[in-house]
């Protein structure tokens, strides 16, 4: 049995003075841990102006507490408000008193994995970070496995990644959530040719800048490590190497444009002599 804790939230009634008008204050018992923190979040987004002694105060705190608690696997809580009178110097007190009830359990973590993420290792690492069977259901657990995934697609390149089907099926009846995610990420894409039309710098020069040959794999990190080193040399005031996705969809080979604006020359007042040479763009 979780030890019970009060949740005071004196800052829903001091915002603003029809807050303070309200004179009510709420508290909420029953709960402790990951689920207090949760439902704190959630009564966070309760304004000020919805503070009040009546029915609509109630079942916006009703609604919060249930969004609180189902992120995390409870989704037939029992609450029971009680409005008790104020003290001799005090606020009448609104205490909603929350039994979380039976969690739903995961019951199945079914992930299909197509195109190249199938046999790539990262992808195939995040399959062991799914939730053990049997384990108490956190929504939070399932959006960040879909975030992981697209971010292994945008960091190595797979750029026509799409779920399938992307699914948290909850059986309240059997207490049981079930993950049905079916992600291709399609073929991953190579780095193509760099250019830098335009650019009074030698190409030569430019190009033995490039961390990665054309054919390569792309990576994020190496088109970053690019715009890094092109930043350096101060040849530049701004430079950017960006992708051009548009003439890569069919061959997947990825074309990169740079986009820089020049340093700009030296100009010196008549008389003070012949500007040098600075070697910039």
């Amino acid at each position: 049995m979780p030890h019970i804790r009060q949740l005071c939230w004196v800052s829903l009634l001091c915002l603003s003075s029809s807050a303070v008008a309200a004179n009510v204050r709420l508290k909420v018992e029953g709960l402790s841990g990951e689920l207090e923190k949760n439902v704190r979040a959630q009564l966070s987004t309760i304004q000020s102006d919805e503070v009040t002694p009546d029915r609509r105060f109630r079942a916006r705190v009703d609604d919060a507490i249930r969004e609180g608690l189902k992120a995390l696997g409870y989704y037939e809580p029992t609450i029971k408000f009680d409005l008790l009178p104020p003290p001799a110097k005090g606020r009448q007190v609104l205490i909603a008193r929350v039994t979380p009830g039976q969690p739903v359990l995961i019951g199945g973590t079914e992930v299909i994995l197509r195109g190249g993420a199938r046999t790539d290792k990262d992808y195939l690492a995040l399959l062991k970070t799914r939730p053990a069977i049997g384990t108490v259901l956190n929504q939070g657990d399932y959006d960040n496995f879909k975030k992981s995934l697209t971010s292994v697609s945008l960091r190595k390149g797979y750029f026509d990644s799409e779920f399938v089907k992307s699914q948290l099926g909850i059986a309240l009846g059997r207490h049981q959530a079930f993950w049905d995610i079916d992600y291709d990420s399609g073929e991953r894409y190579r780095f193509g040719p760099v250019t830098f039309e335009g650019s009074q710098i030698r190409d030569e020069y430019l190009q033995n800048l490039l961390p990665f040959k054309e054919g390569d794999e792309y990576e994020s990190k190496d088109l970053a490590e690019l715009n890094r080193r092109l930043s350096a040399t101060g040849w530049f005031n701004s430079v950017v190497v960006a992708p051009e996705f548009e003439k890569s969809r069919k061959t997947k080979i990825l074309p990169l444009k740079g986009v820089y604006r020049r340093e700009p020359k030296i100009r010196l007042k008549p008389g003070w002599g012949t500007p040098p040479t600075s070697g910039r763009a």
